[in-house]
Order: structure tokens, then sequence, then C-alpha cells
């Protein structure tokens, strides 16, 4: 009678240590790399010259810059800040880049909307040191119109801030309507009163009157002009709410745009690009020089 025996097992080799092996190769890289270090810095040097020279010849295009000024909106007796589209300045960026106005612009200026639509940018202008609050406070953006159009882009940016100025201004533009309404009520007010008053001058000139006449129209004339005195007082806190309205209320372009030449690619950008990439070249390089100098002393 035959015995099976069951063929005897192979122990199974033991794993290698792959953390061992990684920095043991981690390690070799980092030597590969120092030994060859000024390879590397070869590498970055020319990497960055050549993004310098590729920013000069890359033409030309165009730049035109505005400065608009947000308002702060007050309420009606200007005693408190309102808060409004004004007072936030993400609210220019929303209103230049809406289709609508986008689109109107394009036309204007005799560009294609989806190039007009790169080219534009916003930026809120701060001060060093100034708070969130501040900025809120004191709102300055600046807009900008990038294009190969010389005479174009200045224009586009005008009507840009155009825009946002009607845009944001809704409100103060109602309540200086409202002010001046005030101001020429108060203006015939005065006109009348006057003429009263001089009309009661002429009557106590009269010697024909009694003395209660003379002391009633006395009384009338002083009625007048205490009236008066109040209603120029009235209309100087309204004239004074006007200009309040006007210069620090109402949005308005602080600064008018004008084209400037710019290269199209900014020299810095380029250079760390290419200084970047050179790296990555001068590290491949240095892993791979070892390589190709122990295989040509083999051979």
């Amino acid at each position: 009678m035959r015995t099976e025996h069951e063929p005897p097992r192979v122990a199974a080799p033991p794993r290698p240590e792959l953390d061992a092996e990684r920095e043991i190769d981690f390690a070799d890289l980092g030597r590969r790399i120092a030994r060859r270090w000024w390879l590397v810095l070869a590498a970055i040097v020319l990497g960055g010259l050549i993004g310098f020279l590729t920013s000069l010849g890359g033409g030309d295009v165009y730049v035109a810059r505005t400065t608009l000024y947000l308002g702060q909106p007050t309420s009606p007796a200007g005693s408190t800040q309102v808060p409004s589209l004004a007072t936030n300045p993400s609210t220019v960026n929303e209103i230049v880049r809406s289709e609508a106005v986008i689109q109107d612009i394009a036309g204007e200026v005799g560009v294609r909307p989806g190039q007009l639509r790169r080219g534009i940018s916003t930026k809120t202008l701060t001060t060093t040191g100034s708070t969130a609050r501040q900025q809120q406070q004191n709102p300055l953006v600046q807009i900008s119109v990038r294009g190969p159009w010389r005479d174009k882009t200045a224009p586009a940016a005008n009507m840009l801030a155009a825009a946002v100025v009607t845009e944001v201004s809704g409100y103060v533009d109602a309540k200086v309507d409202a002010l001046e309404q005030r101001r020429e009520s108060q203006t015939r007010e005065l006109t009348s009163i006057d003429g009263r008053i001089d009309e009661l001058q002429r009557a106590v000139a009269n010697r024909g009157l009694s003395t209660i006449e003379r002391l009633t129209l006395l009384n009338l004339m002083g009625l007048a002009e205490q009236r008066r005195g109040i209603l120029i007082e009235d209309r100087t806190d309204t004239e004074q709410l006007i200009t309040l309205a006007e210069e620090v209320e109402r949005a308005r372009q602080v600064s008018q745009a004008r084209a400037a030449r710019v290269p199209a690619q900014s020299s810095r950008s380029s250079i760390v690009v290419g200084a970047f990439l050179g790296l990555l070249a001068g590290l491949l390089l240095a892993l791979l020089w070892p390589r190709r100098a122990l295989s040509r002393a083999r051979d």
C-alpha cells in the first residue's frame, strides 16, 4: 500500500525592508544633488534668463486704469452710515463683469465682449495698516482694462467706471433731489417773507397810523423777521446736507483712465516661472549625471 507524501513546504522569503531601502535611496539622491549643486544653480539662472528674454519678446499690450470712490451713504439727517451697494467693494467686480454692462460697452468701443471681459480686473486700494472696517468706510477701487487696443482701453475703463457710479448712487441721487426740492421751497418762502417785510416797512412809515396800528404792524414785522431767520438757518442746513451728499456720500470717478503700453507678459512672473522650470531641470540633470559618468567609466 503506497503512502502519498505531501511535498515539503518552501518557506517564504523574507520581505525586503522597503522603508530602509527608501531611506537609502533618498539619501543617495540627496548626495547626488549635493555633488552637482553647481549644475542646479546654473539651470536656475539659465531658466530665469530664458524667462526674462521671453517676456521681452512677447509683444506689447495696453492697460488703462481708473480709480473710483464708492461713497459713504448716510441717513437722511446725515448722522449714521447706511449699508448699501457703495459700502461693499465687491459690488464693483459684480457690476463690471455683468453681461449687460459688458455687451453695452463692447458695442460702444467696438471690441468683442469676450475680449473685453478677459481684460477687466478690479482691485480694492488699501493703505498700510488699514483695517477691514476702515477699508469699508473709505472704499477706493481700481478698475483696469487690458487689451491690444491703444485707443479703446481708456474709453472702456471710463465707461465701466460710469456704469458703477450710476449703479451704486441711486439712493444718494434720490436724496439729493429731495434736498434740492426742499431748498427751492425754502428759497421761495424766503422771497415771500422778504416781500411781506418790505410791505410792512412801508406801512409802518405811514404817519397817519394810530399807535395801536403801528404796534400791530411792528409785531407782524418782528414775527416775519423771526421766521426769516429760521428759514435762513434751515436753508443753510439743507445746503450743507446737499454738499455732504455730493462730496462724501455719492460715488465718483477720482481719476480718468489713460492707456499705457506694457509688456504682454510680466517680466517678474516670467523670471520666476523660468527659474522654477530650471530648478526642476537642474535636479533631473544632477540625478542623471552620475549614472552617465559611471556607464562611461565601465565602457
